[in-house]
């Protein structure tokens, strides 16, 4: 029986009912290609591979030509490649000024700039039936075969960390998307600290260290759906369990006032700009330490458990709830409350 689908990435079970039963002709050299919680695709090029990611950018309206980049990177990153080169399809509205693609491609450009990315291609157009720009990008890098990292190596008894914290993305298009809604209820001094977060997307230098620094047995950066659903999929990706300490997660002061204030679960908040690490057990405390020496904070949020020891996260209280696949991200169901 067919269901209407909500605003935002389609489920795991509609991904693997539709959309991978349908995935064109095999090839050999494809070394990792679609599944549940993988961020980007691994191509055997001989002693390198290419890691490939597409990836839109919907739920933003500020600055979306620098996200379509960085978020992109970031999954190329999280399998241990080099960004390198980028394509983006550009959607504008009819009617659309010639200013707003000017600020599109300078933001394009200056957030390649910041991670070494070059521009080679892409298409750009208006569209009909759009209310707002859509920018699709998509990602290519390389790195030595056998240096490549995927999300479903996580094995039982890693230590799993989590840099930056929970929900920073997802703050950064709150306090711009819906500052007017917030003002008044939340300082300016946090308003403008939210929507500076935008501006610690990147995971790209971190992601490279902690491969180089060895012991990585999975990334992944969790984006729509938050810290939960991403802890899900590398769960799911590797078959594992896991158990979660909620309060070893970081959540910046700035995320949990405008969580409150808009009833909004910070765990289940657009999250990109945090990175999931995990490591065998001898390796956490120097990975933590590599990323600290970056400059970023991270900290070990819980351990990977066998599949039938389940998937839970311990709350503060202490009580336990089991982490699930995440239907929606907070941050549609704020956007669609707004608008309608």
């Amino acid at each position: 029986m067919s269901r209407r689908l909500p605003t935002g990435k389609v489920p795991s079970d509609v991904l693997r009912r539709i959309v991978f039963p349908c995935l064109g002709v095999s090839s050999d050299r494809v070394l990792q290609g679609p599944d549940v919680g993988e961020d980007a695709a691994v191509i055997d090029m001989g002693d390198k591979v290419i890691v490939a990611k597409a990836n839109p950018i919907t739920g933003a309206e500020a600055k979306i030509g620098w996200l379509s980049v960085h978020i992109n990177a970031n999954d190329v990153a999280s399998c241990g490649a080099k960004p390198q080169w980028f394509l983006s399809i550009i959607l504008l509205p009819e009617g659309a000024d010639e200013s707003l693609l000017e600020t599109i491609m300078a933001d394009m450009h200056d957030a390649c700039r910041e991670v070494g990315v070059s521009i080679i291609g892409g298409h750009t157009e208006t569209t009909l039936g759009l209310s707002k720009p859509i920018v699709a990008g998509f990602m290519m890098g390389e790195v030595s075969k056998g240096r490549y990292v995927t999300t479903g190596g996580a094995r039982p008894g890693d230590q799993i960390i989590l840099t930056k914290g929970a929900g920073i993305e997802g703050t950064g298009i709150l306090a711009t998307d819906l500052a007017g809604l917030l003002k008044g209820k939340v300082s300016e001094e946090t308003l403008t600290c939210a929507e500076g977060m935008l501006n610690r997307i990147s995971v790209v230098k971190e992601a490279l260290k902690a491969v180089e620094a060895g012991g990585v047995h999975s990334l992944h950066t969790p984006t729509e759906g938050g810290l939960i659903q991403g802890l899900w999929e590398m769960a799911e990706a590797a078959g594992v369990g896991l158990v979660i300490r909620e309060e070893s997660v970081l959540v910046a002061e700035e995320t949990r006032a405008i969580c409150d204030v808009l009833d909004v679960d910070p765990l289940k908040l657009l999250s990109s700009g945090a990175l999931l690490i995990v490591s065998d057990p001898g390796s956490a405390e120097r990975l933590t330490q590599a990323i600290e020496d970056l400059g970023v904070k991270a900290s070990v949020i819980g351990e990977v458990k066998h599949s039938r020891d389940g998937r839970q996260i311990v709350r503060a209280d202490g009580s336990r709830a089991s982490i699930e696949a995440v239907l929606q991200d907070e941050i549609y169901r704020m956007l669609d409350e707004h608008r309608s």
